[in-house]
């Protein structure tokens, strides 16, 4: 018998398989980054289909197959809607997802990751935002994602915004300037070499 994993889960992005079935990419609270898949998840009588939308987050059951992990049960959290109506914020949630899962080593598990996804979610699933504070919020969750993964050493002028709770409206924030953190962003990716 199969052990049941429960875990809290943002589906950072999903490819079909087969017919019906998809392959899910999971951030998970306990496990880190994992793909899953789901059977039948396309057919419109799929119970699972509506809690495991893409860019949603959803409490979920894991069984450990023999080579891959299959979900078994889903229940949706939130699933962010207004960010679907938001072309530039689905744009930018959609290139940190294929950024995370491009970077992250599997069943690596990272708490600050999965807060920085979850809040970053939530941001943007909010109506009225100005463009300067979605670009301003999307650079800092890129640098703070990949300052939990290793790739922003103890860089001194980031500190009080790789370290503390993520809150835009604080004034460290606003007074970055987004080319700074451009430039640290742009170096790391080139070191890591992904």
């Amino acid at each position: 018998m199969h052990h049941i994993h429960h875990t809290h889960a943002i589906i950072l992005g999903s490819k079909n398989l087969g017919e019906s079935n998809k392959t899910l990419y999971l951030y998970t609270r306990e496990l880190g980054l994992i793909s899953a898949r789901v059977q039948s998840i396309r057919k419109e009588s799929s119970k699972l289909r509506y809690a495991l939308q893409d860019y949603s987050y959803a409490e979920i059951d894991l069984v450990r197959g023999k080579d891959v992990w299959r979900v078994t049960t889903a229940v949706a959290r939130e699933s962010f809607s207004h960010t679907y109506r938001d072309l530039q914020a689905f744009s930018t949630i959609k290139q940190i997802a294929s950024l995370v899962i491009r970077l992250c080593a599997g069943e690596e598990k990272n708490e600050k990751i999965f807060e920085d996804l979850l809040f970053g979610l939530r941001f943007y699933n909010q109506e009225n935002l100005s463009i300067e504070n979605k670009q301003k919020t999307e650079l800092v969750l890129v640098l703070r994602i990949l300052h939990h993964l290793g790739y922003i050493g103890d860089v001194e002028k980031f500190a009080p915004i790789l370290d503390d709770v993520f809150d835009p409206n604080r004034e460290i924030y606003q007074k970055l300037e987004k080319k700074t953190i451009l430039f640290e962003i742009n170096r790391a990716l080139k070191e890591s070499h992904l």
